[in-house]
């Protein structure tokens, strides 16, 4: 039998397997599209051969291995070539990538076959293996075949190493684009042209716009008109190589009923173009500021606590004085009253004047240490006398706002905490009911409601028939300082008292409103 025909030197299809590799197998096709592209070009250039490849992602560690028939067991995985190593490859280099080196040629398709064994490698990078093999009675393939074969080998080691650094790329490219995604941080890539090439999800939350209606678009549509031109010139000088840092911006809210703005910080730099030193973007890299300022707030309402917490003696001595003349007349008047048998009517006018003396002194008291509220002792009590009492203290400001009081007093077990203290919980909670119902055109009602609640507590609610509070601000209505009041109507105080006494006395407080219909506070103390 004689040797395996070569292509003769001056044919012109000498160069037709290079072509047909070159134009047949794209750096963006799989290895296994590639092996099989190479395999069919092998198949044509050697019509009685079968090739064999095993790829390597690491020094002897398989891939892949592609066949174009069945292999023999022993030799699927094994890695070894004939001596001599082929392409100027010596056995410590080989042995360095895990691959073995054979006396002769082992067949790898059936026993008695011919063939030869190319390095796949580019680069001093080992890619792989190639076993290309004939059947028993073939021939050796002569040298010519040699060279075509390693000719080819090299080529396509070229282009598949080309294609696993593009999936590389494309793969820490994907990588990068989800870091920036879903990030914990507003981030923001726009182009020379101030178009938006990136829009993290970051920023959807916060902006409440989608990326589809924004990308591609002048990044300026995100901001208010006032801030057009900074921005644009903090874009232009990041082209140029200078950074800004802490760009504070106020970002209006898109949606239907979103309103509001949101602040944030961001950092702008450029970003190198393709050719690794003109920068041809720029990234915003920014911070939610929102909270933070609200943190801030929080830190200045704790300050002014603070201070009045150090004005609260000089106060308390301010206010003391003339109460204390206030009381020893009032209590002159009470006992001259029952003296002379004054009609009951005029006495508990009276003692309503020394009941409201005694009340603001606590007060002030609790006022000078309001984060650790001081009072009477503990006592069982009866919770709707207590609200009776603190009803009848207000009623000057019902009346002025023209309120129907009703009350709802179901039996309920006593319960146990300092009475004065309950008794300033709900003094503030009808003082706020009636201020809500103050500008209502339609039916002002008050009503207070106590019952057991089942559960070995007692239920006591405040309901008015006011304005409502608005969901969004439900949450900060018990913060210091925290109002909805016109300026000079209220301090602030009094819902940030009732959490504060409710809290002490180990009870809960909820709160349910629907704008335009009313509130409801839902109070529920511990029975004895």
């Amino acid at each position: 039998m004689s040797d395996v025909p070569e292509p003769g030197v001056t044919d012109l299809e000498r160069d037709g397997p290079f072509r047909r590799l070159g134009r047949s197998c794209r750096l963006d096709m799989r290895e296994d599209e590639l092996l099989q592209r190479f395999a069919e070009i092998l198949q044509d250039e050697f019509p009685d051969s079968q090739a064999c490849f095993r790829l390597l992602d690491a020094p002897g560690s398989l891939s892949l291995v592609y066949a174009t028939g069945l292999l023999r067991s022993e030799q699927r995985e094994r890695l070894a070539v004939p001596q001599p190593p082929p392409g100027g490859w010596t056995a410590e280099r080989l042995a360095q990538w895990g691959l073995s080196v054979d006396a002769e040629y082992v067949p790898v398709f059936a026993a008695g076959a011919t063939g030869l064994a190319s390095v796949l490698h580019h680069a001093g990078q080992v890619l792989g293996l190639l076993h290309l093999e004939w059947p028993a009675g073939a021939g050796a393939p002569g040298p010519a075949a040699r060279d075509v074969v390693e000719g080819l080998a090299g080529m396509f080691s070229a282009i598949l190493l080309g294609a696993r650094l593009r999936a590389e790329v494309r793969h820490l490219r994907d990588r990068l684009a989800k870091l920036l995604d879903h990030a914990d941080a507003p981030i923001l890539l726009v182009d020379a042209h101030r178009r938006v090439r990136l829009f993290n999800r970051c920023l959807e939350r916060l902006t409440g716009r989608t990326r589809v209606e924004v990308l591609g678009q002048d990044a300026t549509v995100l901001l208010p008109p006032e801030e057009h031109a900074r921005f644009s010139a903090a874009v232009l000088a990041a082209l140029r190589g200078r950074p800004t840092a802490n760009y504070e911006v106020r970002l209006p809210r898109a949606g239907a009923g979103a309103g509001g703005h949101v602040l944030l910080s961001f950092n702008i730099a450029s970003v190198v173009g393709a050719d690794g030193e003109s920068p041809d973007e720029v990234i915003a890299v920014g911070q939610d500021l929102t909270e933070i300022r609200r943190l801030q707030r929080q830190m200045i309402h704790t300050e002014k606590l603070a201070t009045i917490g150090q004005l609260a003696a000089g106060v308390v001595h301010e206010i003391n004085n003339p109460l204390t003349s206030v009381s020893i007349h009032a209590d002159y008047l009470a006992k001259l009253m029952e003296r002379e048998k004054r009609s009951p009517q005029e006495i508990t006018f009276i003692n309503r004047i020394r009941d409201a003396a005694a009340r603001i002194l606590r007060f002030t008291q609790d006022l000078m240490s309001f984060a650790r509220p001081a009072g009477d002792e503990p006592e069982q009590f009866d919770l709707p006398a207590v609200i009776d009492q603190s009803a009848a203290f207000c009623e000057h400001v019902i009346a002025k706002a023209g309120v129907t009081l009703e009350r709802q007093f179901e039996p309920a077990p006593k319960i146990y905490g300092i009475r004065q203290q309950i008794q300033q919980v709900f003094i503030n909670l009808i003082t706020n009911a009636c201020h809500a119902m103050a500008d209502v055109q339609g039916p002002r009602v008050l009503t207070l409601a106590v019952a057991d609640n089942g559960d070995g507590r007692v239920r006591a609610e405040v309901r008015d028939t006011g304005t409502g509070i608005p969901e969004e601000i439900r949450d900060e209505i018990f913060e210091p300082f925290f109002t909805t009041k016109r300026e000079g109507e209220g301090t602030g105080l009094g819902l940030s008292i009732v959490r504060n006494l409710i809290d002490k006395h180990q009870a809960e407080i909820r709160v349910e409103s629907e704008v335009g219909r009313g509130s409801c506070f839902r109070l529920l103390f511990y029975a004895v």
